[in-house]
């Protein structure tokens, strides 16, 4: 086992479930007690120093004296070899994120999961902490419905406001959710910051698109600070009057007058259910039929491409905007300026910036006499023009004939789908891999697949 890894004494590997710029989460088994936990591994070079590691120190204890049911729990700090580890509590579901991609939730399904994220940022709250990266990445849907909010990595202890800053004074945050008030560096992170953040989320979740988008980050921080929050009754007919009310509400640029998680959930809360449109509510992918294996199919978001403008950002059908793999940016007092700059057109090539395969099972694990497999890629985009070239190797090792899709610009992501069938008494441990050929440089991603038969044996 490699030190990258390596695990602490008395856990044992299961499987790596993501990585990125500062770090990795593996999937362990905690031997003592045989339950399945998340180590997350800082980096030495995130921790680039002593008072890093102490505030890192002191915001592992502060969350794991946290025990609510919404928030996923801290269960050990451990820091060896210059990283520092984190144990923390599996949950065995989707991300928001993930959920989000496949379509709008059903609205008794959206209240919950907002309500649950709502109560774990006011448990937040009341022990001092600003979780400062709420978005849907960060919630994760269990199977039953419900929600647990996680990744409070970039946490501050409200009380000891010198922990906000990195050195040379700047804030961190994703441009998408980021509050103005931060970007502009006229208020600390509190609950009230998290509340526009919430607000941010909520307003995706409800109507399929953020509120503020641009192109690139300085473009959206922009939008953040001057943009007219768009509202709901423009983007989905017949969205409820007092939800649209709230949701305005719970953006103002003023954090004096935003409408806090809970007050926000209330008052959606209260809407009655007939009241909703049938638009808010899922739409169920198209069936599929089982084939051995079938060639890998690919759709790209169809998404109106609308010209930058200077106050509102432009409008699209799901205004999903993943700029980085696990970093932060960084935001100077200068934004607007390099905004206005920056936001007009430029002969930026296409580039694929990340890729997630999924599979139905999630778990990857199939039974004989015959087990069908559907791996869903996604291929988040910079939004330009250009061609994505890719190709599938199934879990038995064969490759899939490349493929090749065009991309118009505004276009932000692409979903490629590969269907596999095993059937037979021989087991099979393998990859379900998609490789992007080009543009060059792109991530490639997979799955993991076990097809087993009782009492047998993998070869």
């Amino acid at each position: 086992m490699s030190r990258s890894t390596a695990l602490p004494e008395g856990y044992e590997l299961v499987r790596l479930l993501g990585a990125g710029g500062f770090g990795e989460v593996h999937l362990a088994r905690q031997v003592s007690l045989g339950r399945l936990v998340a180590v997350k591994r800082i980096h030495s070079y995130a921790l680039a120093d002593d008072e890093s590691l102490a505030r890192f120190r002191r915001e592992a204890r502060t969350l794991a004296g946290m025990s609510h049911p919404t928030v996923v729990r801290v269960y050990d700090f451990q820091h060896r070899g210059g990283d520092a580890t984190l144990i923390m509590e599996y949950v065995d579901g989707q991300s928001l994120l993930e959920r989000l991609e496949a379509g709008p939730l059903p609205i008794t399904m959206a209240l919950t999961v907002l309500r649950d994220v709502a109560d774990a940022l006011g448990a937040a709250a009341d022990g001092g902490i600003a979780h400062r990266d709420v978005k849907p990445g960060n919630v994760f849907v269990l199977p039953s419905g419900h929600a647990k909010l996680g990744d409070f990595g970039l946490a501050r202890i409200v009380s000891d406001p010198s922990v906000f800053r990195t050195v040379d004074g700047r804030e961190t945050g994703t441009p998408a959710y980021f509050p103005p008030e931060l970007s502009q560096g006229t208020a600390e992170p509190s609950p009230t910051s998290d509340a526009y953040s919430f607000a941010v989320m909520a307003f995706e979740v409800l109507t399929g698109r953020q509120p503020f988008t641009g192109q690139g980050p300085i473009a959206i921080i922009a939008a953040h600070w001057s943009a007219e929050t768009p509202d709901p009754r423009d983007l989905v007919p017949g969205f409820p009057d007092a939800a649209a009310r709230a949701l305005m509400a719970g953006l103002s640029k003023a954090p004096g007058a935003r409408l806090l998680p809970t007050e926000l959930v209330d008052r959606l809360s209260r809407v009655p259910m007939e009241a909703w449109p049938k638009a808010v509510a899922r739409q169920g992918p198209p069936a599929v039929g089982h084939c051995t294996p079938a060639p890998a199919t690919i759709r790209v978001s169809d998404v109106p491409v609308t010209p930058p403008q200077p106050a509102v950002a432009p409008a699209r059908k799901r205004g999903r905007v993943l700029l980085f793999l696990g970093a932060a940016v960084l935001v100077a007092g200068t934004a607007l300026a390099g905004w206005r700059l920056l936001a007009g057109p430029d002969s930026t090539p296409l580039s694929v910036q990340r890729v997630t395969v999924r599979s139905e099972p999630a778990s990857g694990i199939g039974q004989c006499p015959s087990a069908t497999y559907e791996f869903t890629a996604t291929l988040f985009t910079n939004g330009r023009k250009g061609f994505i070239e890719m190709q599938w190797t199934q879990p038995d090792g064969a490759t899939v004939g490349r493929q090749r899709v065009a991309v118009r610009a505004g276009e932000r992501h692409v979903t490629a789908r590969l269907h596999f069938l095993v059937q037979g008494t021989r087991p099979l441990h393998g990859r379900a891999v998609l490789k992007v050929l080009a543009p060059a440089g792109a991530p490639s991603a997979g799955h993991d697949v076990t097809y087993v038969c009782a009492g047998s044996a993998a070869s």
